[in-house]
Parts: structure tokens; C-alpha cells; sequence
């Protein structure tokens, strides 16, 4: 009888241990459909990361301190608490607070991203002292002291944690991009861009490169869902600026903003919308800002750039060169990520894109050089008369 229960643990133990590899992996091998690295990374952290770094800290503190063995599971259950409670946290006050980093720019960028780091640190740092407090509480009852461990425990773990989280990560905004002035950055024929203000309500109109301050061009209602602008064809091949009103598929609506605006501009193409319909005035809809993404259109050419967006943060903006030499930029981190939407080339290698909710950005690729243009959302470039 016992040699059969050591045959049945014999035989369900690599089992159990085919499940757990495959309970790792899997989030993995996933596609991009499913998701980015860095969405499976964090709950990957907030499901079972956080048992493995509660058992590494818990076993230092047993290690460090020498504690007696039925003092174990003490340091090793509460560690996994206090890592629980500390990422958990985190987790909620990112999610009650993303409302409030709309005011997020590229000009903030990089100390943004350095005082999340630190405050991150303190914050876990903060919660899981009195649970070291409680730990320690039959060596000493000084909380200087279990400060003290607590920080050790974290200059360890939390660097680890960083290491964890940046292959996952997109930083190349802030690591391979140099920020620049706009005027560094002028296209060589003169264009026009008309975008929304971040309210809504109103339509601006500012000249690529010029010194003059933008223009409202046509005052909106700030309570409607203003999405971004587009280009139709009207007549004597002028071209017309449209308003594209968000929301589901059978609300969205298209209002006529200015006529005959430019001789040169970039017309939609219906084929990038994945379920078009036919508003009111007979054509199809253009697609939303969610889903304007993909090959970028050329102001000067019939001919699509060279360049992509993505939809996923992770892949920002890419090229495909014929020479093979790559070019990709992103940003999505556990604490601020950026989508690209609305993107044209003005200028040969020169491109002009919406970054995030609302920043109207323009990016020289072969240089690595990027500028912030104006706040604002749902632009369009037409030439300059």
C-alpha cells in the first residue's frame, strides 16, 4: 500500500510541476492581439510576483537576524502580506490618480517618470514597515529599527523589481528622442494644421514654423464628443474641413467646419475603418481617433510613407526602411503610457502625429528629433496658400 501512494506521488508530481510552467509561460506566448508585455508583467507581479518577493524578503530578514525556527513563518507570512498590500495599493492609487496626470507633457516627461519612481519606493516602503515592526516585535520594538530593515529589504527587492518591469517596458521616448524647439524642426513647403483645444470647444489653426500665435478659427459646443477633424473633397477640388463627432458607431456625426480651405491636403481612407457606415451626408464615416492608426499618409505624395503607428502604446511609431534600418519609438511604463493617433508625414521623414490624449507633436525620425507643437487633439495638415 505504501509503495502504490509513493508511485502516485511519483507520477502526479510532475504534473503538478507541468502546470505551473505552464501557468508561467503562457501569458508569454501570448499574441499582441491579447494584450502588451508590460499588461501581463504587472498582473503576472500582482498575482504571484508578489509571493515570490514576500518569500525572498521574508527569508533575508530570517537570514539577517537569525530568527528561531518557529519565528518562520512569521517573517515569511507577513513579508507576503506587507508586498501584497504595498502593490496592491500602488495599483489603486495609479488607477485613482490617471485622471489626474492628463496634464502629463513631454516637457515634464522624464522627472515625471524619476518622482514615480521615487514615490513608488516611499509608498511601499510606508506599508510594509509596521508589518517589519510586527515581525520583529519580540527583537525590538524600536520603530527606527524595523525602518531600517525595511529599507535594506527594498534597496534589494525594489531594484529587482525595476529590472523586472524594464524589458516589458517602452522608454525610447525619453531615452533615443532629443527634444527640441519647434523651430528646429520646419518642413520645407509651408503647412497648415487645425486641431481641437483639449475642451473641445474650439478649432484652431497655427502655420508649421511660423512665429505667430494660433488661431480659433470656429467656436464649438464643449459638451459634445469632438473626436478630431477631417479632410473631404468638395467642389472645384478644394478641400473642405469636417468635424467628426466620437462615441459609438451609431451616435458618431460629421458637421461641415470651414469650405475651401487648402489645395493640397490628405483625404481619408474609408478602408482603415474596420465596420464603416454612411452618416447623413452620404459618405462613409472616417475612422475615430482610437482606431486612426497604421500607415502614415504623405501630405506630398499619393504614395503612403514609410512609416506605421501601432495600436498598442508598446508600439508607438516604426519604420520599415528598404536600407533595413529600423526606427521605433514607444512609451508605456507602469505609470504613464502614450498612444500615437492622427499621424501624417509633412515633409519628407518629417511627421506629425497626436501623442497621447493631448499633444500635437512633430518628429524627425533620422535625426531622433522631437517637438512639442501644441496642446491640443485631433489634428489635420493641410498646404499652406
Amino acid at each position: 500500500m505504501m509503495g502504490q501512494n509513493l508511485r502516485s506521488q511519483t507520477v502526479n508530481r510532475p504534473r503538478v510541476l507541468q502546470w505551473i510552467l505552464l501557468g508561467c509561460i503562457l501569458p508569454l506566448t501570448l499574441s499582441a492581439n491579447a494584450g502588451t508585455p508590460l499588461m501581463w508583467a504587472g498582473a503576472l507581479h500582482l498575482t504571484l510576483g508578489n509571493l515570490v518577493i514576500g518569500l525572498l524578503e521574508g527569508g533575508l530578514l530570517i537570514y539577517w537576524l537569525g530568527l528561531r525556527q518557529r519565528y518562520f513563518w512569521c517573517a515569511l507570512g507577513g513579508m507576503i502580506v506587507a508586498n501584497y498590500a504595498s502593490s496592491w495599493a500602488a495599483y489603486l492609487i495609479l488607477s485613482a490618480t490617471k485622471g489626474a496626470m492628463a496634464w502629463m507633457t513631454l516637457l515634464w516627461l522624464k522627472p515625471f517618470f524619476l518622482i514615480c519612481l521615487a514615490a513608488s519606493f516611499l509608498l511601499s516602503l510606508l506599508i510594509e514597515w509596521p508589518l517589519v515592526g510586527w515581525i520583529l516585535r519580540h527583537r525590538s520594538k524600536s520603530w527606527q529599527h524595523a525602518l531600517l530593515r525595511t529599507f535594506q529589504l527594498h534597496a534589494i527587492s525594489y531594484p529587482m523589481l525595476v529590472a523586472y518591469y524594464f524589458p516589458a517596458s517602452g522608454i525610447s521616448f525619453m531615452t533615443q528622442l532629443d527634444l527640441v524647439d519647434v523651430s528646429d524642426l520646419k518642413p520645407s513647403k509651408p503647412c497648415t494644421v487645425y486641431y481641437l483645444t483639449i475642451d473641445g470647444a474650439s478649432v484652431m489653426r497655427s502655420e508649421i514654423g511660423s512665429e505667430r500665435a494660433p488661431e480659433g478659427v470656429h467656436d464649438l459646443d464643449p459638451n459634445s464628443r469632438h473626436d478630431r477633424l477631417f479632410i473631404r473633397s468638395g467642389e472645384d477640388s478644394f478641400y473642405d474641413l469636417w468635424l467628426l463627432k466620437g462615441g459609438a458607431a451609431q451616435e458618431q456625426e460629421a458637421q461641415l467646419i470651414l469650405s475651401d480651405i487648402a489645395d493640397e491636403a490628405i483625404l481619408e481612407d474609408p478602408r482603415k475603418v474596420p465596420y464603416p457606415h454612411l452618416n447623413s451626408h452620404g459618405f462613409p464615416m472616417p475612422p475615430t481617433t482610437d482606431i486612426n492608426f497604421g500607415e502614415v499618409p504623405s501630405l506630398w505624395s499619393e504614395a503612403l510613407s514609410a512609416y506605421r503607428t501601432g495600436f498598442w502604446p508598446i508600439e508607438g511609431l516604426s519604420s520599415a526602411h528598404n536600407s533595413g534600418e529600423g526606427f521605433h519609438v514607444a512609451l508605456e511604463t507602469p505609470f504613464l503610457a502614450w498612444t500615437i493617433r492622427n499621424a501624417f508625414e509633412i515633409d519628407e521623414d518629417l511627421l506629425l502625429f497626436q501623442l497621447g490624449p493631448h499633444q500635437i507633436c512633430l518628429l524627425h525620425p533620422p535625426t531622433h528629433r522631437l517637438a512639442f507643437l501644441h496642446e491640443g487633439k485631433g489634428p489635420v495638415v493641410v498646404a499652406s496658400r
